[in-house]
C-alpha cells in the first residue's frame, strides 16, 4: 500500500513538472502574434477575393480579412485570365494540397494546371497593401 501512494506520488510530481515546461511555450506563441489581430491559419473558400501579384503568385483574401499568399509552378497567372479553384474536402485553405488551381485561358475552354508549392496566411493589414500592388510580369530574357 505504501509502494503505491510512493508510485501515485512520484506520478504526480512528474506530471506537474510535465505542465510547467509546456508553460513558457504557450505563452512565446501568443505573444508572437500581432497585438491586434490574431493570424488565421486557414481561411474558407466560398466568396474568396482574388488578385495576380505575378505570374507565380496569388494573393486570396476572405471578405477582405486575412488572406494567403499562394505561390504557383507549372501555369502563368495573368489578371485577364480565369482562375479555377476546385477543392479537396472542405472549402478551406490551410494546405498547399487543400486546392487544385487551373487557369482557363480567355476565350477558350482550355484550362493549364497549376501546381501550388506554398500557400503563406498573411495577416490583413499586410493582404491590404499586397492587394493594391500592380501585376508584376516577370521579364524575359
Amino acid at each position: 500500500m505504501i509502494r503505491n501512494r510512493a508510485l501515485g506520488l512520484t506520478g504526480a510530481i512528474i506530471a506537474g513538472l510535465g505542465a510547467l515546461a509546456l508553460v513558457p511555450q504557450v505563452s512565446g506563441a501568443q505573444d508572437a502574434a500581432p497585438s491586434g489581430e490574431k493570424m488565421r491559419r486557414c481561411i474558407n473558400g466560398p466568396g474568396l477575393d482574388t488578385h495576380v501579384l505575378d505570374e507565380n503568385t496569388l494573393l486570396v483574401q476572405e471578405n477582405g480579412r486575412s488572406g494567403m499568399l499562394v505561390k504557383v509552378e507549372g501555369c502563368r497567372l495573368n489578371p485577364y485570365d480565369v482562375l479555377v479553384f476546385e477543392w479537396r474536402g472542405m472549402q478551406q485553405i490551410c494546405d498547399p494540397i487543400d486546392i487544385q488551381l487551373s487557369v482557363k485561358l480567355s476565350g477558350s475552354n482550355i484550362r493549364t494546371p497549376c501546381f501550388v508549392q506554398t500557400a503563406t496566411p498573411v495577416a490583413a493589414e499586410e493582404a491590404k497593401v499586397l492587394a493594391k500592388q500592380k501585376y508584376q510580369r516577370t521579364p524575359t530574357t
